[in-house]
């Protein structure tokens, strides 16, 4: 499974020569940048957005739409939704970067997070385990204690069905995990507690049945010195603009310190020097976290788990996020070949577990790394507009 190249025999969507589009490695094709996209001036008149307020989904789809001869029509006020008419006269519709290439059921699916770890774990996927929570849950403390009697802190938190690292939490004692509960039921009808496993989060871009791109996430973080709070790192941190960090954008300077002063010793603990402490409990591009390409460096068997899982799911275009420890152990990783007849060469000796999977996966992380990172996302976005047209 290892990394694919440019060639007609590596499998996935057509590119605009007949070709299967690029698997790991890009073409040298740079992106470019988009201008507005409008059924007609009066109606760019009325937007509330400007050229570079686009989604990114809408601006790379404006620059191949053109050339395969599709009309995109934008709903001109809030751009978040377009029309597209193809060549043969099918007409499709996308949203928020939902490119209409998969069935809806196996999107609804895939958005139901305990509902899609429950298939992937039937088929074999290894997936953390989950106590999912209602609001009307009979005996919600009793099955909160019970589990948190097989886990050790710190443990997750996070609502159902919400996507870019919403309302996700680490926790480390009881208090905090009961507020960040009645938070995700808040925004949710289900919260889901799960074991904190580590590991290098990790999404895996698959497009019918071949991994595209592989690339690591890695939250912004507070480095410390082992001489000042985290109270005083967050103040010049934030001083700065973020500068002394790794983060591209940075949340809410209240949000991260109301989540840092709900940890165990709060806000006046003073890190050690070196140590690392997250702004963010989730590690999406959407709240600041840094992207790595590793497309040509993660291992066959970790690519083969998250095209088993895309598989499984249902779902021809998919995000499949996973976090991969390539050294310690955890009872809750499983070999990522233990399962799978793997040829020897790309093995490796690494673990991985499936967090979830994401139907419209976002790209403009991974696209903004450079020209051959983009070149590979215009081409995906090409080939599924191919598909879409059969």
């Amino acid at each position: 499974m290892g990394s694919c190249r440019r060639q007609s025999g590596c499998p996935g969507g057509l590119s605009r020569n007949g070709t299967r589009p690029s698997a790991i490695t890009a073409a040298s094709r740079p992106l470019g940048r988009c201008g507005t996209v409008a059924s007609t001036p009066e109606a760019a008149g009325t937007s509330q957005h400007s050229a570079t307020d686009l989604p990114f989904a809408y601006q790379v789809i404006a620059r191949v739409a053109p050339r395969l001869g599709i009309a995109l029509e934008l709903e001109p006020w809030g751009h978040e939704a377009a029309r597209l008419e193809f060549p043969n006269g099918r007409i499709a519709y996308f949203r928020h970067g939902n490119l209409d290439i998969n069935r809806s059921g196996s999107a609804d699916l895939a958005r139901d997070k305990y509902a899609c770890a429950h298939f992937l774990a039937s088929a074999g996927i290894p997936v953390p385990p989950s106590l999912p929570l209602r609001r009307s849950s009979d005996g919600m403390d009793a099955q909160i204690g019970g589990f948190v009697s097989q886990h050790s802190w710190p443990l997750i938190v996070k609502p159902n069905s919400r996507y870019g690292g919403q309302g996700v939490e680490k926790v480390d004692n009881m208090g905090g995990l009961r507020f960040a509960v009645k938070e995700a039921l808040r925004m949710d009808k289900i919260a889901l507690i799960q074991p904190f496993v580590r590991g290098q989060d990790v999404r895996v871009v698959v497009l019918d049945g071949s991994p595209i791109a592989a690339y690591s996430r890695t939250p912004p973080v507070l480095l410390g010195d082992g001489r000042r709070s985290i109270q005083l790192l967050l103040e010049d941190l934030y001083a700065t603009g973020g500068s002394a960090g790794p983060a591209r954008r940075l949340p809410e300077h209240g949000e991260a310190a109301a989540r840092l002063a709900r940890r165990e010793g709060g806000l006046r603990r003073v890190p050690r020097s070196g140590e690392h402490v997250p702004l963010t409990d989730a590690a999406n591009v959407a709240t600041g976290a840094d992207v790595v390409d590793l497309s040509q460096v993660l291992p066959a068997d970790v690519l083969a788990v998250a095209v088993d899982a895309a598989r499984t799911a249902g779902l021809r275009l998919a995000g499949v996020d996973l976090l991969v420890d390539l050294g310690s152990d955890h009872p809750h990783f499983v070999r990522s070949q233990s399962q799978r007849a793997m040829p020897r060469e790309g093995r490796s000796d690494g673990r991985c577990v499936v967090l979830e999977i994401n139907s419209a996966p976002e790209l403009d992380g991974f696209a903004s790394l450079g020209a051959d990172q983009a070149a590979l996302v215009e081409d995906l976005y090409e080939s599924v507009l191919l598909e879409i047209a059969r």
